[in-house]
């Protein structure tokens, strides 16, 4: 039946419609990972570079230290002795502080290592599946092409059965409505529409003959036998 053909046409325009939306959201998800990890490297390179400049000004206070502590072998005065025991306690207290400062970047720096491992993973999930979605979509369109191709063969061998007018109102019904165009009708209620239809054309419609329209919403209808339910 013309029908049921036209209506597989339609569940492939969907599934073809709908499968490329779910493609874009993939890639979407994807592009927000590969954006994240990018972020994640520029973040833990950023951290590293403190690390390094920590390192080096707690290098230049060990020098200063070292530098501070030969110096108490060749003072000649208390005062002179009194003033490098000062520096060195200040060196002392500002190598704490610079240690503190360099544990905490190399804290931060394994924190987000872990988070960029953890988004790494994400991301190449992500890929992963939006790649197959892709290649399976791919493949599934070769499929859907081959029975497009079966399906209008098939159509147009029915169509050459079916009385030119008929078909010419069926494809105008079909383009305007965009439903169902050809409907039973059951117990003189039309199952397109859900509405009954005069008895007399009911009648009509028992008899067979020529195609019937519904009063109602314009489908063409034909007559199935209640007691057949």
């Amino acid at each position: 039946m013309i029908q049921s053909i036209d209506a597989r046409f339609d569940k492939i325009r969907r599934e073809r419609e709908e499968a490329p939306k779910e493609i874009e959201k993939l890639k979407e998800d994807f592009d927000f990972f590969k954006k994240a990890m990018e972020q994640d490297l520029s973040n833990l390179e950023e951290l590293k570079k403190e690390r390094r400049k920590g390192e080096r000004e707690l290098e230049e206070i060990e020098l200063k230290f070292g530098k501070s502590k030969l110096k108490l072998d060749e003072v000649k005065s208390n005062k002179e002795y009194q003033a490098v025991l000062k520096e060195i306690e200040e060196l002392k207290e500002l190598t704490f502080q610079k240690e503190e400062v360099v544990i905490k970047w190399m804290e931060d720096i394994e924190i987000q290592e872990k988070e960029g491992a953890i988004n790494d993973l994400r991301g190449q999930e992500s890929q992963k599946e939006y790649k197959n979605k892709e290649k399976e979509f791919s493949q599934r369109t070769i499929e859907l092409d081959k029975e497009v191709r079966s399906l209008n063969e098939k159509r147009l061998q029915l169509s050459q059965k079916v009385d030119k007018d008929l078909l010419s109102k069926y494809d105008t019904l079909r383009m305007n409505l965009k439903v169902q165009v050809v409907a039973p009708v059951i117990d003189a209620v039309c199952q397109g529409c859900h509405l009954g239809i005069p008895p007399q054309r009911y009648n009509e419609l028992m008899k067979g003959g020529s195609p019937q329209s519904c009063p109602n919403c314009n489908r063409i209808i034909y007559w199935e036998d209640d007691r057949e339910s």
